[in-house]
């Protein structure tokens, strides 16, 4: 199967990084949910922080050494 499709099985180390980065992520969505009123910029504030979060993710998940 080409990598780029396969599950990446993720050690200990990388699991506690992937929850602080989305707890650190879930702060930010919450403070836009606190400070900002609902608008078109606002959606568009949330998605692009959905985007980032996944990359973040994806970035630890796929490193070559797995630690």
């Amino acid at each position: 199967m080409n990598n780029r499709a396969k599950f990446n099985l993720i050690n200990d180390n990388q699991e506690k990084r992937i929850e602080s980065i989305r707890q650190l992520f879930s702060n930010v969505y919450d403070a836009i949910e606190e400070h900002c009123k609902n608008s078109r910029e606002t959606s568009l504030a949330i998605t692009k922080l959905e985007e980032a979060q996944f990359w973040a993710i994806k970035g630890i998940s796929r490193e070559e050494n797995n630690s």
